[in-house]
């Protein structure tokens, strides 16, 4: 008779982010992406119940930060209770975040959770020793910048063999490292027969037979984060991955899109959107081309952004424009007229060096305070770099005698 079990993996749930910056102007979405990661976690708790999983393995980095609050600690037990009275193990390995245990008197796990410690792996048999299906061996970060490669000491078993890590290989890398590994290294133990990693928000299936996975985060945080965001379900057969099933957990889906101006109106615009973007999206717009429709993206952002919301179902998270007035600036560049010298003197700021460009930004008294200098010097340079060419479609637009 077959041996057969299912476990769900997961990571980066990030609960109790705060998202301060969008709630200051929206409350209600500022609000609905709070809940986000808490929706995500519960569905995850459905699949297990519904798929009759065995456990449930959460990556680390299941807390936004190393001061968990009470309210987001509470929710976690509740679920992982919740799971515990299906039957659900929870394996848990803590990450960058979460590497500090807050609230453990208070708000205790229930008895199906099982926490990896920071010390070195533990070997975790599932079911138990006796009826033994699988060995999960988990470990977790000791620190907020965990520097030692924490797959280093562990081996698996004659068992199917999994390893639970919260950690950075070397070819998946997003910025600043911690718990940093090898891909060699991890394909060289043969006796594991799964890694279930944390830490990459991007789903990435590294290499299979040894599954060396990723599941990404598991709600979507912002524009930087975009599609489905889910979790995996796998199916056990006879000591190998017989199924590999993602689902998705999130209720907003961030999208990026690219739409250019040329030769649009507003309906047309709008159109080019709905066509694209699934209804519900939360949407940055990255918006380019010359048109008639820079004008009004300058200066009536607020009502295009309601109108395309009212029309696409869509949320608009933020508009980055490019665009310019509807004028050929190449045509334009030697005529020798004061619109041809608006322009040379555009092309001369886009080149010179930084500081120069901001002592020309701040010529005024105001302006040229240390305060105010102090926010440009903070910008890169293809912000800076950006007012110039912001500012010269606005000249163009003056001079233009655009209409609204």
């Amino acid at each position: 008779m077959a041996k057969e079990f299912k476990f769900i993996h997961c990571s980066d749930l990030h609960l109790g982010a705060p998202f301060k910056k969008i709630s200051s102007y929206d409350h209600s979405m500022g609000e609905k992406i709070v809940n986000a990661p808490f929706a995500a976690l519960n569905r995850i708790i459905d699949k297990g119940i519904s798929e009759k999983a065995g456990f449930i393995i959460f990556s680390g980095d299941i807390f936004d930060s190393e001061n968990t609050t009470p309210h987001s600690r509470f929710l976690f037990a509740e679920a992982l209770r919740r799971a515990g009275t299906a039957g659900i193990r929870c394996y848990i390995a803590y990450g960058n975040h979460d590497h500090s245990r807050m609230w453990e008197d208070s708000i205790p796990f229930p008895d199906n959770a099982i926490e990896f410690p920071s010390d070195g792996p533990v070997n975790v048999p599932y079911p138990d020793e006796k009826d033994k299906l699988a060995d999960v061996i988990g470990i977790s970060h000791g620190t907020s910048a965990e520097g030692r490669d924490l797959t280093a000491d562990i081996h698996g078993t004659s068992s199917f063999s999994i390893a639970v890590v919260h950690c950075d290989i070397d070819s998946s890398s997003e910025g600043k490292r911690y718990a940093p590994c090898r891909l060699n290294d991890l394909l060289s133990k043969k006796d594991i027969d799964y890694w279930a990693l944390g830490h990459i928000h991007k789903r990435a299936v590294l290499h299979e037979a040894p599954y060396i996975v990723y599941p990404g985060n598991t709600q979507g945080r912002s524009t930087k984060e975009t599609d489905e965001k889910g979790a995996y379900l796998i199916t056990v057969m006879d000591g190998k991955v017989a199924k590999m099933e993602f689902f998705a957990t999130h209720s907003i889906m961030w999208k990026e899109l690219e739409v250019n101006i040329t030769g649009k109106d507003i309906t047309s615009f709008i159109d080019s959107i709905r066509t694209i973007i699934p209804r519900g999206s939360f949407v940055k717009l990255k918006v380019s081309g010359r048109g008639v429709l820079d004008r009004m993206i300058r200066l009536e952002q607020k009502s295009m952004i309601a109108a395309i919301e009212t029309h696409t179902g869509c949320r608009i998270a933020e508009i980055e424009a490019s665009t310019m007035p509807d004028i050929d600036i190449n045509e334009r560049r030697n005529t020798g007229d004061f619109t041809s010298a608006v322009i040379k003197e555009a092309d001369r700021l886009s080149t010179v060096p930084r500081d120069v460009l901001i002592a020309a930004i701040c010529t005024t008294k105001a302006s040229s305070s240390p305060e105010i200098m102090s926010v440009f010097r903070e910008m890169d340079d293809d912000e800076l770099r950006k007012m110039v060419n912001d500012a010269l479609a606005s000249v163009l637009e003056r001079l233009a005698g655009g209409r609204r």
